[in-house]
């Protein structure tokens, strides 16, 4: 379970790093005059060996501080007040805990800091902290129901390669449209 909830949560960072990047090249920030502009992105490539270990560290983190607690929380809550093992107390469980861990980092840096951020701040740390869980906290969902139900569990390798295949897929469905925009407009 662990491993499956670590490999979508680097599936999701890939998704949302393909999504940044494709954002940064639709929009890109006007250059000083004479200045050549950023290197090529092909300097990714050399970097991927050194980065991935610690993606994996920060997602197996994430996993045991956020994942790991909404599907221990979602299981209870299921079974104290009915509907266990239904995937709509997963998306609960993770805004209760994202809040909980909110609230202790916003007091935490409250007290130590003397003052406290903006109310939109911790909101916004809330919902991104929730929507970065509930994707993986469902595949350890599914992969444990599987499991339990005799059918062969979700594997680490098959979630990060789907994920990461379909950042890929994005990529070059957005090439695509561009370069046959291209050719019919202009």
């Amino acid at each position: 379970m662990t491993k499956v909830a670590a490999a979508g949560v680097v599936a999701e960072a890939a998704l949302a790093l393909t999504v940044l990047f494709l954002w940064a090249m639709a929009h890109p920030e006007p250059q000083p005059e004479g200045d050549p502009g950023p290197d090529s992105p092909a300097l990714a490539i050399f970097v991927l060996p050194v980065l991935l270990p610690l993606v994996t560290a920060a997602a197996l983190a994430f996993v045991s501080a956020f994942v790991l607690p909404t599907t221990l929380l979602a299981r209870r809550a299921g079974s104290w007040w009915g509907g266990a093992g239904a995937w709509w107390w997963v998306p609960a469980a993770a805004t209760a805990v994202a809040a909980v861990a909110v609230a202790a980092v916003g007091t935490g840096t409250g007290l130590t800091r003397g003052d406290a951020a903006a109310p939109a701040v911790y909101l916004w740390w809330w919902l991104g902290l929730t929507v970065a869980t509930v994707p993986a906290a469902l595949l350890a969902r599914l992969s444990n129901l599987r499991d339990t139900t005799g059918r062969t569990p979700l594997r680490g390798r098959a979630v990060m390669g789907w994920g990461c295949g379909g950042a890929v897929g994005l990529v070059l469905g957005v090439v695509a449209v561009v370069g046959a925009l291209d050719a019919l407009v202009g």
